[in-house]
């Protein structure tokens, strides 16, 4: 039978004509199926080897558009305002991060490698700029090491690639000052870049210029209503690094200490050691105490601001998640938005924080906790020292963190809804999801839940996060 050609609405025209005049000796009903079925595909099937190269530049950029920037909705959508400024579409450090997250999500070796490249470009000439005079003061500059820290962090698989991009960034931010950032775009580069700056001051513990008063205030200072209750919590996150520091510097002071004490043929008048170790492990415990009643403020002005309507329980016989299990955490958490469930992941990763450095800093502090390679100390030296703890309870503090870990797992499936979020709700619960995978038991339910969610994380967006943070 020869092919028919036309208009997709002349085809069926013929089609229906072919029914209404078939007779059944040479028109059988399957022979009308057939036939129909065939000027459907010959229309409508897409021709093999569509070459879309010429568009691929626009649909990368919307595909990480829809499916992240527009999701990482952070108060006043920092990430997004400081993409709309690149004016140039083929920003390397642009389309490095858009080609990247587009390559690993449709598992396209080529289009990745493509990404590299970008990357590799990006790079070269941020050095090449980091070079010249004006490098200190332009936002170019700035935006670009913000982008490369954050392509590091989905793209690849260094664990200190991102480390040294956050590095610049910070010196970057520091050098410029902080009434630099009091324009609406200067600002929206400065709440994009502080969670960066603030992760890797954690990781390599040490403080960040970021907890400093004139950091915390001069941005904001000529509308104050311009911060948000995400940036108030990002300013208390500002100060965890720090914490950190201190918490470690404690305990080599004590270990020191604990070594020379063990040295029972030494004469040593320890009361200098002990006056200066007594004075460091009080004001770290008092400033943990501070800081948690900060964090439990804040969460008191959220309730009053969004709760109870922002947080629901979702019960249904399908849960959203299919590994989530109901008997293991309860029901399921659900939000009007990504951008309430943010602050929730964030307030409770930040309190996550806080606990255990407020655990670990009484635990330093305790006079019981000397024990430094096996040596017997006498304790008693240490509570001659007077050091005046404000009284905690320790249980109290793991029974808290624990909950928080659960409230962190209730919300996974919401966040993993990727027909809601595309990838935003997968990078905000990731840090969250983390911090609380080590306050279960290895092999707990609740504990192999968090590891089936990071390698759904893995399988589904090729996020590398896991490795590095894990």
């Amino acid at each position: 039978m020869p092919r028919t050609t036309g208009t997709p609405v002349k085809c069926m025209t013929q089609v229906r004509r072919l029914k209404d005049s078939g007779s059944p000796s040479s028109r059988s009903d399957s022979a009308l199926m057939t036939r129909q079925r065939s000027i459907t595909r010959d229309f409508y099937t897409p021709a093999r080897g569509l070459d879309l190269s010429a568009f691929a530049e626009n649909i990368q950029a919307t595909f990480f558009v829809a499916n992240a920037l527009s999701k990482l909705d952070l108060g006043q959508r920092a990430v997004m305002a400081m993409w709309n400024k690149i004016s140039t579409p083929d920003e390397p450090s642009k389309r490095a991060l858009e080609t990247a997250l587009f390559g690993r999500f449709h598992r396209q070796p080529v289009i990745c490698e493509a990404s590299s490249r970008w990357y590799g470009k990006a790079l070269m000439k941020l050095s090449k700029d980091l070079k010249t005079p004006q490098a200190l003061s332009s936002t170019s500059v700035l935006r670009a090491a913000i982008i490369l820290t954050m392509y590091e962090l989905i793209a690849t698989t260094s664990s200190y690639g991102w480390i040294h991009h956050a590095g610049a960034v910070s010196y970057l931010l520091e050098a410029r000052g902080p009434s630099r950032h009091q324009s609406l775009e200067e600002r929206s580069l400065l709440e994009a870049a502080r969670p960066l700056v603030v992760a890797r001051a954690a990781v390599v513990a040490t403080r960040t210029f970021l907890e400093r008063r004139d950091w915390l205030h001069i941005p904001w200072a000529l509308d104050l209503n311009q911060k948000s209750l995400l940036d108030k919590l990002v300013d208390i996150s500002c100060i965890i690094p720090g914490l950190i520091e201190s918490r470690k510097d404690l305990a080599r002071r004590k270990e020191t200490l604990a070594m020379v004490i063990a040295d029972r043929h030494e004469k040593v008048d320890h009361s200098q050691e002990f006056e200066r170790y007594r004075c460091i492990a009080s004001a770290l415990v008092v400033r943990c105490g501070h800081l948690l009643d900060d964090v439990r403020a804040w969460k008191q002005a959220w309730d009053k601001q969004s709760n109870p309507t922002t947080i629901f329980h979702h019960r249904s016989k399908t849960p959203s998640y299919p590994e989530y299990s109901e008997d293991t955490f309860g029901p399921p958490l659900s939000f009007h938005s990504l951008y309430e469930a943010n602050h929730f992941s964030m307030y409770h990763q930040v309190l996550t924080s806080l606990l255990r450095l407020a655990y670990e800093c009484h635990y330093e502090a305790s006079p019981m906790a000397i024990d430094i390679d096996s040596h017997v100390i006498n304790c008693s030296l240490f509570l001659r020292s007077g050091i005046d703890l404000p009284p905690t309870d320790h249980d109290d503090l793991l029974i808290e963190r624990r909950k928080c870990a659960i409230e962190v797992c209730r919300s996974v499936p919401y966040h993993l809804s990727t027909e809601l979020h595309g990838c935003g709700g997968a990078f905000v619960i990731m840090l969250p999801l983390l911090m609380a995978r080590p306050i279960f038991q290895p092999q707990s339910e609740e504990a192999k839940f968090i590891d089936r969610v990071l390698a759904h994380l893995d399988g589904t967006w090729s996020n590398q996060t896991p490795r590095w943070f894990g």
